[in-house]
């Protein structure tokens, strides 16, 4: 059973009335679930495990058992994805999400071409709030758009680790990891260009922020499917004893 955005955070022993929303007709309507079964609930990285009280036409009635926090939320990752067609962003958001990704900051980069966005970020965040269920992440990722490279990397902010996806890097991922040049214990930022890749100034100025080059040992994946690459390979590097 997937779980469900609780809207806000809860407490040990609460007793919750999710009322009219979509998760609230989804587990009732859909699911049929029925007092005494158990749901899951999550709000900021956080899981909570819950049994059904009432489930009637007035709303869903539980209460909270127990409490767990993910892994993910200790470590956040950033994922900085030029804008491609917009279809393809949604692809991103779904694929990406399960991984625990918090946040999104869609750019237009120098070779981007001129998609329209800005009309799709709710599709976009409905597209989140989806996979973040399916997954049970514990959080719903933040999408934001930014004019330009240098507006993402100000959106996001300092991490522990900026990381710029490039085929020419000298570098794998693995390789920087197990040499101690890359540290995945802390927050992390993925950095991926558009098709045509990244632009002379925009690498250039990634590494003057720091960003570390690295290359996938797969060869050369297309946009859509560089930042999943990239993500997936970070979160198996950190759950490595």
């Amino acid at each position: 059973m997937p779980a469900f955005e609780a809207g806000r955070s809860l407490r040990l022993g609460e007793h919750v009335m999710l009322g009219g929303t979509p998760a609230a007709h989804h587990i009732a309507d859909v699911l049929r679930v029925r007092h005494g079964e158990q749901i899951i609930l999550f709000h900021a990285g956080i899981l909570y495990n819950a049994v059904v009280e009432n489930a009637s036409r007035s709303g869903l009635a539980v209460s909270v058992e127990s409490i767990r926090q993910l892994p993910f939320s200790a470590r956040p990752v950033t994922l900085l994805q030029a804008i491609i067609r917009p279809a393809l962003l949604g692809d991103v958001v779904h694929v990406c999400t399960p991984l625990g990704v918090h946040r999104f900051v869609l750019y237009a980069a120098e070779r981007s071409q001129p998609w329209n966005v800005a009309g799709r970020l709710e599709r976009l965040s409905q597209v989140a709030l989806s996979a973040a269920e399916q997954a049970e992440t514990g959080d719903v990722p933040m999408i934001e758009l930014a004019p330009g490279l240098q507006s993402a990397l100000s959106c996001v902010g300092p991490v522990g680790s900026l990381i710029m996806m490039s085929p020419r890097a000298p570098s794998t991922m693995m390789g920087l990891a197990r040499d101690g040049a890359l540290a995945l214990d802390d927050s992390v930022a993925v950095a991926v260009g558009p098709e045509g890749g990244f632009s002379g100034p925009e690498e250039a100025l990634l590494i003057e922020r720091g960003a570390l080059p690295v290359r996938l040992s797969t060869g050369i994946l297309r946009s859509e499917l560089a930042g999943f690459a990239a993500i997936l390979m970070v979160r198996e590097l950190q759950a490595k004893p």
